[in-house]
């Protein structure tokens, strides 16, 4: 069966200028990118795994208008190269993101109520009784009941911390989340148990691009799935394939690193 395409990303490469060294006239150009090609599509999670530096976060700060880019990106109607920095409110509600850190990302003296309202306060002219009402309902989609409202970040637990930071993305409904290494702070329990809570928050007209270094958890919760390494896209197809027979050398390490407990399960 065929799905609805809600991104189309060809060729996308991203470049940086390194500080010459001692002695070099001209800083050396870095390509942290290198031609990437995939498609995001609705009802699927589609991952991008790989090691530390292998340029998948960077392709996660192009899709967001963070990180310069050459190539075609479309996210849900959306030409990236022709949208400005930063981009119009309507592709910020229409794409959102999570990030490693919650800390970072949530405001430490603001209440959690306050945080996961911040979305509706921006992009809709709800009055203040339907923004409480409709936090609530997103703070329970996410196995949070009101309780948390009048608590700040410092008060909650990592898993926790994470789930505020799902709420707030996606309580505007947006057709595409980035999920930026994620899962990756938490804990083996508590990743597996907001992973569950993840794939029960896919819609049918939405898409998640998961991005992380744990392979078995991508073939946990993915569709499809594309290899990165050095910048460039080594292997693409879907979880079962890349993960069942890998065809690259790269891919076939990843896949020998999970324990064969987990091989088995999955």
């Amino acid at each position: 069966m065929t799905t609805e395409l809600l991104g189309s990303i060809e060729d996308l490469t991203v470049t940086f200028a390194r500080r010459p060294r001692w002695g070099d006239l001209r800083p050396k150009p870095f390509t942290a990118v290198d031609h990437a090609t995939l498609d995001l599509r609705a009802g699927e999670i589609t991952g991008l795994v790989g090691e530390s530096g292998s340029g998948k976060s960077t392709v996660a700060r192009a899709l967001l208008k963070l990180t310069p880019f050459t190539g075609d990106a479309t996210i849900c109607g959306f030409d990236l190269s022709t949208l400005p920095t930063p981009p119009p409110l309507a592709y910020r509600r229409t794409v959102q993101a999570v990030f490693q850190d919650p800390l970072q990302a949530l405001n430490p003296r603001h209440s959690v109520a306050d945080i996961v309202a911040e979305p509706l306060v921006l992009h809709t002219d709800l009055g203040s009784r339907e923004r409480r009402d409709r936090v609530i309902a997103t703070l329970e989609s996410v196995g949070l009941d009101s309780g948390f409202l009048p608590r700040t970040t410092r008060e909650l637990s990592g898993g926790q911390r994470q789930r505020v930071a799902i709420a707030r993305a996606i309580i505007v409904d947006p057709s595409l989340l980035i999920l930026d290494e994620a899962l990756s702070a938490l804990d083996v329990t508590t990743a597996a148990s907001v992973a569950r809570l993840l794939h029960g928050l896919l819609r049918p007209d939405s898409a998640m691009l998961f991005i992380g270094h744990d392979l078995a958890m991508i073939r946990q919760l993915c569709d499809r799935v594309h290899v990165m390494r050095e910048g460039r896209i080594v292997e693409s197809g879907t979880a079962d394939e890349v993960c069942g027979s890998p065809q690259h050398e790269y891919t076939r390490l990843l896949v020998d690193s999970i324990p064969q407990l987990l091989r088995a399960d999955t």
